[in-house]
């Protein structure tokens, strides 16, 4: 695999010639002669189907899964040169670009790019099962939060990760206000930046440097031989210092890494005997999916409580009662004598709060972190206000074994404005709480809809106003962060262990993504067999890393229904060719039914939405059996589909323009017509709570003006 590994690594490299890469920016800058950071040249003289092979794996030996990873990085790379070049899709040919290293590189990316044209992938050879995936091909960020009067003399650990990393920086930025000196001694060398100025250390030799604002930062780039620092974190309130070590991730917990690195070989049945939603549900694609699993008997979280008390009691062993949870006080004693030991937790959220909500998850998750379990959180920057910031900064710089990341998407070097502009609005929408418990049978994992926020919980804004420290809300209708709707959702919890597993090391690559581009590892690839055990799979999808799959996918799903599809949405702005296939389905007598909310005010953005879906009313009022969710000063969020009669899917899709072209998206899709009997009470109870939708509706002109545009459109 050492070999094979180069291709990935060099394509990255090939950053520079994008216009992506800082002199001085990563680890192969400021520690040259590290293994990861060779580059090996890119000829356009090799036969496309021998670049990889020959090049750069070495032999004919390298895995199919290696070879479809990379596709989808060389289709990246060629969207990156583009972008910085103004060729291709932006209107210059790129033979105009007067540069044999940049035409040659072209040339060999295209060749291997070329499989990612192909909506599905053809199964490869080999048998089923697990592999592992130890290629270096990304840039590995992590922050080490340090704040001085946070448990000022307790020792520490850190992790960081270098897994799959050809330059790994671990950035350590202060968080409180009290100043603070660090020490230390490493077993390995590394590269220091601060304030501008960077220096190598040496294996052995001691260096220091100060923290001395809030936000202050310093990067530390360790070099692959090193494994371990030992430290000290100096005050004014600990003079002696806090004992501080901070360790290779993948050497201190070989388990770990060995689950970080997964990946799965599913088995998919002959096409010629299926149906067509047998075949989109089975087929493998860009998109990153596990292998079917057996779907089990999942609990369904309908109501706002049971969908809190789910992510409660799997952190806690015992749900709150009704009581407790009616008096709104962020400080009620919890009762952790029944909680499961974990081994991991995965939190991943479009928001964590500092509210109730996010007072008590954060309680929670401290408990675990004190027992020195591993927590891993995923939130989106741009939505985290300077509250929610500082709780759960606090959290990781009283628990580094507590990793936060933030996550935000930015464009590349000369990418058009409306890329420019996406950056203040892409997100993080990927739900799941997973817990590995030492006793796997208490091993949970729940996704939906939900986020860590009060208005999940409760109908109105709750009185905080005693704690400083949280939000309160006040009702707001526009683009304000301070927002707040009671919003109904769903979602759904696994208890299978096997299954619990399997979705959190799908998770783990999204966490394990590049640094620079967000972009991340497939999960799996089709392989020959007898056909798969299962009937659901879970899917995540970056739809500006692998071309947009998810929509193809859903395209697939409306294409091949036959006689009904039942929707509870509440954003009803389709992509292009999500329409023009509900126009299809139409067209052949498809009956297709929605419940969603089209007044959303309370909303973020809730004025644009709201226009958004009544020209959705506008175009199918008359075709499409549209109903609104009618539940009083209630805004729907759950997003649920189901096909004719069999196929239910459960996840964070919108049907609109951001989940499908900007937004990271996950959720479960089921192939089973008994799991839908299980589904159509949860459907019938969202129609019981709708009134039908009039086809006459008032858009004012300025937002039909602003829609027109369909760059516009597709921001939402």
């Amino acid at each position: 695999m050492n070999r094979s590994a180069s291709i990935i690594l060099a394509l990255i490299g090939l950053a520079a010639l994008a216009g992506c890469t800082g002199t001085g920016r990563n680890a192969c800058d400021l520690l040259p002669g590290q293994e990861a950071c060779a580059r090996p040249s890119l000829s356009a003289g090799t036969p496309g189907p021998q670049v990889a092979a020959s090049q750069f794996f070495g032999d004919a030996g390298a895995s199919d899964y290696e070879r479809r990873f990379l596709a989808l990085l060389a289709h990246n790379q060629l969207g990156a040169m583009d972008r910085a070049n103004g060729t291709g899709p932006f209107g210059r040919n790129r033979r105009d670009v007067q540069n044999s290293d940049f035409q040659a590189t072209y040339s060999t990316l295209q060749q291997l790019a070329g499989p990612v044209a192909r909506a599905l992938l053809p199964p490869a050879s080999g048998g089923s099962g697990e592999g592992q995936f130890d290629g270096r091909w990304r840039v590995s960020r992590q922050t080490l939060y340090i704040d001085a009067a946070a448990r000022p003399t307790a020792p520490k650990t850190f992790d960081f990760s270098g897994l799959q990393a050809r330059s790994t920086e671990i950035v350590v930025r202060q968080v409180g206000e009290q100043p603070a000196d660090i020490e230390a001694t490493c077993d390995g060398a590394l590269a220091i930046r601060d304030a501008g100025a960077s220096r190598t250390i040496a294996a052995g030799a001691a260096f220091r440097f100060r923290l001395s604002g809030e936000d202050d930062a310093v990067s530390l780039f360790p070099s692959d031989s090193l494994n371990r620092c030992t430290a000290r974190i100096r005050s004014s309130l600990a003079s002696a210092g806090a004992p501080l070590t901070i360790r290779r991730e993948e050497a201190a917990d070989p388990s770990l890494a060995s689950f970080d690195s997964r990946y799965e070989r599913c088995p998919v049945p002959d096409s010629a005997g299926l149906d067509a939603l047998e075949r989109a549900f089975y087929a493998s694609r860009w998109l990153s999916q596990t292998c079917a699993l057996p779907i089990g008997a999942p609990k369904l979280l309908r109501k706002s409580r049971d969908g809190f008390n789910a992510k409660v009691e799997a952190l806690m062993g015992a749900p709150l009662s009704d009581a407790a949870i009616d008096k709104g006080d962020p400080d009620l004693p919890l009762d952790f004598s029944r909680a499961p030991r974990l081994k991991l937790i995965y939190l991943s959220s479009l928001e964590f709060k500092a509210d109730f909500s996010g007072c008590i998850m954060e309680r929670l998750i401290r408990h675990h972190a004190a027992l020195g379990t591993k927590v891993r959180i995923m939130v989106t920057d741009v939505l985290e206000r300077e509250k929610d910031d500082a709780m759960l900064h606090r959290l990781a710089a009283e628990f580094p074994n507590v990793e936060l990341q933030e996550y935000r998407w930015r464009a590349d070097h000369g990418a058009p404005i409306d890329e420019q502009i996406s950056q203040l609005h892409k997100t993080h929408h990927i739900k799941m709480l997973a817990t590995l418990a030492e006793d796997p049978a208490r091993s949970r994992v729940i996704i939906g809809g939900r986020n860590i926020h009060d208005g999940f919980l409760f109908h109105q804004p709750i009185d905080l106003s005693r704690y400083p420290d949280l939000q309160q809300y006040g009702k707001t209708d526009g683009l304000s962060l301070n927002y707040y709707s009671n919003w109904s959702d769903f979602d759904i919890e696994f208890a299978d262990s096997a299954t619990v597993e399997t979705l959190a090391a799908h998770l783990s690559t999204i966490w394990l993504r590049d640094a620079d581009t967000n972009l991340a590892r497939p999960f799996s690839i089709p392989v020959r067999g007898d056909g798969p055990q299962g009937n659901a799979r879970h899917f995540i999808s970056v739809p500006y890393e692998d071309d947009h799959a998810l929509e193809a996918y859903f395209v697939e799903l409306v294409d091949a229904a036959q006689h009904h599809i039942q929707i509870v949405n509440p954003y009803l702005n389709l992509t292009p060719s999500l329409a023009q296939a509900v126009d299809r389905a139409l067209a052949r007598g498809v009956k297709i039914d929605i419940v969603g909310r089209i007044d959303l005010k309370g909303d973020i953005g809730g004025k644009f939405l709201t226009a958004l879906n009544k020209l959705f009313v506008e175009k199918y009022g008359d075709r499409i059996n549209i109903r609104e969710f009618k539940a009083p000063d209630v805004v729907l969020h759950s997003k649920i589909m189901m096909i004719d009669e069999r196929l239910v899917a459960i996840s964070s899709v919108n049907l609109n323009n951001r989940s499908f072209f900007h937004d990271s998206e996950n959720g479960m899709m089921v192939l089973d017509p008994a799991f839908y009997i299980r589904m159509k009470p949860i459907y019938d109870d969202y129609l019981a709570h709708s009134n039908p939708v009039s086809t006459k509706v008032t858009i004012p002109w300025a937002y039909r003006l602003l829609f027109d545009e369909a760059w516009v459109r597709q921001a939402f």
